[in-house]
């Protein structure tokens, strides 16, 4: 079934929010542990800082996603995307490494991507909602794209602050753009109607599919973690910045098709076996980048990267999709609140734990995620999405 004119105003709308919004996220990401690095010799105060913001972003999933089905998702996700801005700007006054820390969670305050998902989600039928999200995943996949390869570049030229400068002001023209042209969903008339209980808000986390998503959404921000703490800094010593570029570029070009592709697939009911790929991919991955053999070469580096992204790339458009369809229509910002919240509790974890382990007990690394991924693949025969999904598409 097509879109209507409305649907499309309004995914086309969140496509560019949501775009804005990781273009600030990723600009950052590959240079973060070498922008901590200047403040600190600790790696485990190095991986606080890159974790603290998943933190952060963990504890205010579930109250932002309570909010948006109580209160509205647009007022919301204005309110968010307004603070991670702000906060963002903030950082790049930083002078020592506990202020960055305290600064990445007030960063991760604005907890507004649950709502963001739900507000799509509010405004399509069940079983548009993959191609709806995956429409969300391909601003995600360009900035993805620009972010990796040009914030390095830009923090050559400009210095690392100027990062933090440029995604504050694309998380507030994200809020300005929200005000402007983002829609409340028409079909949530009684939102602010909704009474949710103690009782009503417990029985989300009764939902085998929807707990069973959230522990993958935390071991899978748990592997990413852990893997850009220590890619950046694998690259700089081993291999040199100059080589930095050679190592992102193919990453993100097979990683955005991997995600094009996926989402098709998605659609016609092969979550199940797509999610099982990523999660094989990506643990073979680690066996490339993290191997414990001194041997850091550039084609390895390469190959293990490619095989991340693409399996991780994998499971962008198909995690949400999987939460909200599987969630009690009037309860689907709590219940991507809770997915979040599994998801950013993983990057806290990832980046303490990367912090510990990079020095001392860097071989140990690969082993964690290559059983991470194995853990992935035997909870995704668990839960058979595909069984569950033909089974709504029936009713």
């Amino acid at each position: 079934m097509p879109f209507t004119s409305a649907q499309k105003k309004t995914i086309g709308a969140m496509s560019s929010v949501v775009g804005l919004r990781m273009l600030a996220v990723f600009l950052i990401l590959p240079v973060f542990t070498l922008y901590a690095r200047q403040f600190t010799n600790s790696y485990l105060l190095i991986g606080l800082a890159f974790g603290i913001y998943g933190l952060s972003r963990a504890i205010f999933q579930i109250p932002f996603g309570f909010l948006s089905d109580k209160y509205g998702r647009k007022n919301i996700l204005f309110i968010g995307m307004l603070l991670f801005g702000i906060f963002t700007i903030f950082i790049g006054f930083s002078s020592n490494i506990l202020e960055l820390i305290l600064l990445r969670f007030l960063q991760g305050v604005a907890a507004e991507s649950s709502v963001a998902f739900a507000l799509v989600s509010d405004t399509v039928s069940e079983n548009q909602r993959a191609t709806a999200l995956a429409y969300l995943g391909i601003p995600i996949g360009l900035s993805f794209v620009v972010g990796i390869v040009l914030g390095p570049l830009l923090s050559l030229y400009f210095g690392y602050p100027f990062l933090f400068y440029l995604s504050g002001a694309l998380g507030i023209l994200s809020a300005i753009f929200i005000y402007l042209f983002v829609e409340e969903p028409k079909n949530k008339k009684v939102l602010k109607e909704i009474e949710v209980s103690f009782d009503r808000f417990i029985n989300i986390f009764k939902n085998k599919i929807v707990a069973n998503l959230s522990v993958q959404g935390f071991i899978l921000s748990f592997f990413m973690t852990v893997f850009f703490f220590a890619l950046p800094m694998l690259v700089k010593s081993r291999l040199g910045m100059d080589d930095y570029y050679k190592v992102l570029i193919p990453m993100v070009f097979f990683s955005l098709f991997a995600m094009m592709k996926a989402s098709k697939k998605a659609d016609m009911g092969y979550e199940s076996r797509l999610l099982k790929l990523s999660y094989l991919l990506m643990g073979i991955s680690a066996l490339f980048v993290f191997s414990n053999s001194g041997v850091y070469s550039l084609p390895a580096i390469i190959i293990g990267g490619i095989l991340f992204f693409t399996g991780f790339s994998i499971t962008e458009p198909i995690m949400p999709s999987l939460v909200s369809s599987s969630s009690d229509p009037s309860f689907v910002g709590t219940s991507m609140g809770i997915y979040n919240t599994f998801q950013f509790s993983g990057s806290f974890a990832g980046g303490v734990l990367a912090g510990f382990l990079f020095k001392n007990y860097f071989g140990i690394i690969p082993v964690i995620l290559v059983l991470s991924s194995i853990i992935l693949y035997f909870m995704v025969r668990r839960m058979s999405p595909e069984k569950s999904n033909k089974k709504s598409k029936t009713h």
